[in-house]
């Protein structure tokens, strides 16, 4: 069915081509025909005298200059020569001397004279004149003129109404051609073409070239002995060929454009893509060698251009004094342009010393937002100017590292303080009241309490302990090749419970190709142990916990992301810190290093840690390294 339809629109295209290409040789002769017609006053006399047309006259015209040359140029007896051969032409002349006397005439009673159309010569006063015999019989240019002009003559009642049915048509094939061009039937695509595959200023080009060898060839052929049969059909046949020329040339100039950016498929702008990555090589080639030369003369010591540059001054004073010693005024004058560029140049050079001196006293006068502007700065004087900008910018970052480590610190005492206090004071309160208790009712429920409590202070304790030698790297690491599903799948069956109780739904999603990681089995279990425990404690209930692993090259790179249930008010990267909890109330369970150990646990298996807020959301990326 797709070749049936590809056959089907060929064969279309095909008739439409040369349909239109049929066009041009019939608009051409109606157009002829109807400039015959004006011309012969057809529209008034309503019939035209044949033998008075351009056509006939330039075909006798020629026969008359024929014989004309021969007078001029050869001589002799013009009666015995192939001119007068009345057999195989129409053509009839007469030759008079300046008296009018006829020397020799082979022009009929019934032979039709063309009106002015004479020749004379501008010595001995020879007049040649020219007639067509009656009736035409041989079949030579002037029967064939006479022929053709009498079809163009009946042509021209309908010549205008033609031409403009031809005109129509070649416009209808056009925009039919237009719409159909280098699309592929079948599915309605764009596709190129033999023609769309040559660049396009070439195919233009070879277009111009095939147009000019036709039309050459038409010029040459009106000047040639060419019959007029063969004249006239050459002439339709290159009406004809430029058509097709250009049907071919709109063609591919509609296929060109349907499939975008048609100019990139040229000659030009090959050369043009050539000559820009010439001129980029060359411009990078320059800044190379610009670079170096700037990083040779930054490579030299301050001191030795000094050195070098009172060197260059001497070299031109000395050329100075050799070529002028002569001319004390020519001396003078370049004495003193150089004592003025220097003068400049050193106030130049006094002033930039002045605002790096200015930044250097603000800097140890503890100014830290002090900037030097190092807009208008060179050389050696830029680079010092940025490194005391550095210096600025390098000081008050640690001044905030250390203002935050205070802080921290402060906090960290402060949190840690608390979450002994609370159990501890609760230990002492509940057995003062197990003293005072009178039931037995009584004493176990503050036996409870005492067990509870005093299992929260062992709990806090062992995670102080472990967060302590997992920041020192004191954890021997066993590490082994570990499925990173089936770690995660285990993880999630222990906490299976859990989960449920916070009304949260776990969504697991794994790839299809299993994924090994390095790590410790047992160390890898506390991180999990964390992650889960945090999200039951602190995700928001009737959410989902999604838990991803992911491929990211030669490593694997596990997810968490829940919603939070409280507001995060704690940035990420301190959420890690020590006894940091997103709860700013201190109102949840927890001491707050889970995430602190986890990260430890993490990167001591050779993984890293990353910890991001958005809004709500609380998302963890675990990276280990990834194993076949």
């Amino acid at each position: 069915m797709m070749h049936a339809n590809w056959t089907k629109t060929f064969w279309a295209k095909a008739a439409a081509f040369l349909l239109a290409a049929a066009m041009v040789p019939l608009a051409c002769a109606c157009i002829a025909s109807i400039a015959l017609g004006y011309e012969s006053g057809w529209m008034m006399h309503k019939q035209a005298n044949l033998y008075e047309s351009d056509l006939v006259i330039s075909v006798v015209s020629r026969n008359a200059g024929q014989v004309w040359d021969y007078l001029q140029y050869e001589g002799g007896n013009i009666a015995d020569s192939w001119l007068t051969d009345t057999e195989h032409t129409n053509y009839r002349f007469a030759i008079c001397d300046e008296d009018g006397e006829e020397l020799f005439s082979n022009i009929g009673t019934n032979d039709q004279v063309i009106s002015n159309l004479y020749y004379h010569t501008s010595n001995d006063g020879m007049v040649l004149r020219s007639a067509v015999a009656q009736p035409i019989t041989a079949q030579d240019d002037i029967f064939w003129a006479y022929q053709l002009t009498g079809r163009l003559y009946a042509l021209f009642p309908y010549a205008v109404a033609l031409t403009v049915v031809a005109g129509v048509i070649f416009l209808s094939l056009l925009v039919y051609l237009a719409c159909v061009s280098a699309r592929r039937p079948s599915r309605g695509e764009v596709v190129p073409g033999w023609q769309e595959k040559i660049p396009f200023d070439l195919y233009l080009l070879a277009d111009g070239v095939l147009a000019a060898v036709l039309v050459y060839v038409v010029v040459e052929a009106a000047d040639s002995d060419l019959p007029l049969p063969f004249y006239i059909a050459l002439l339709l046949a290159a009406a004809a060929g430029l058509a097709v020329l250009f049907l071919g040339l709109w063609m591919t100039l509609c296929a060109r454009v349907k499939l975008g950016k048609w100019w990139r498929n040229t000659v030009v702008f090959w050369l043009l893509c050539r000559i820009r990555r010439l001129l980029r090589w060359c411009w990078r080639i320059l800044c190379a060698l610009g670079r170096g030369i700037a990083a040779l003369a930054r490579g030299i010591p301050l001191v030795w251009k000094t050195a070098l540059l009172l060197a260059a001054i001497c070299l031109y004073e000395l050329i100075c004094i050799a070529g002028l010693h002569w001319n004390v005024e020519g001396l003078f004058v370049s004495w003193l342009i150089e004592k003025l560029l220097l003068c400049a140049g050193a106030i130049w050079l006094a002033l930039q010393l002045r605002r790096l001196q200015e930044s250097g006293a603000a800097l140890a006068a503890g100014d830290l937002d002090n900037q030097v502007d190092t807009k208008h700065m060179y050389w050696d004087f830029k680079r010092h100017g940025e490194n005391l900008n550095a210096i600025s910018q390098g000081m008050g970052i640690a001044v905030e590292k250390q203002l935050r480590s205070e802080r921290l610190k402060t906090e960290l005492i402060t949190n840690v303080s608390h979450d002994i206090k609370t159990p501890l004071t609760s230990i002492i309160n509940y057995v003062d009241l197990l003293h005072r208790a009178q039931t037995d009712e009584q004493r176990a429920e503050y036996l409870e309490v005492l067990d509870r409590q005093s299992h929260k202070l062992q709990k806090l304790t062992e995670d102080l302990v472990e967060a302590s030698k997992a920041s020192t790297g004191n954890l021997a690491v066993n590490a082994s090749r570990r499925s990173a599903g089936e770690l995660l799948r285990q993880a999630l069956g222990e906490y299976s419970e859990r989960l449920a109780a916070a009304q949260l739904e776990p969504v697991l999603t794994l790839p299809q190709r299993e994924l090994f990681v390095w790590v410790d089995g047992t160390l890898m279990w506390r991180v999990l142990d964390n992650l889960f425990s945090n999200a039951c404690k602190y995700a928001q209930e009737g959410t989902r916990l999604y838990i991803d692993a992911q491929e990211r090259g030669a490593q694997v790179c596990l997810v968490f992301k829940n919603v939070s249930r409280e507001k995060l008010n704690v940035p990420a990267d301190e959420l890690m810190e020590r006894f940091v909890r997103g709860d700013s109330a201190r109102s949840t369970e927890g001491s707050g290093l889970g995430l602190s150990i986890a990260r430890s646990l993490t990167e001591l298996q050779g993984g890293t840690f990353a910890l991001a807020v958005d809004g709500d959301l609380f998302k963890v990326e675990l990276t280990l390294p990834r194993v076949d």
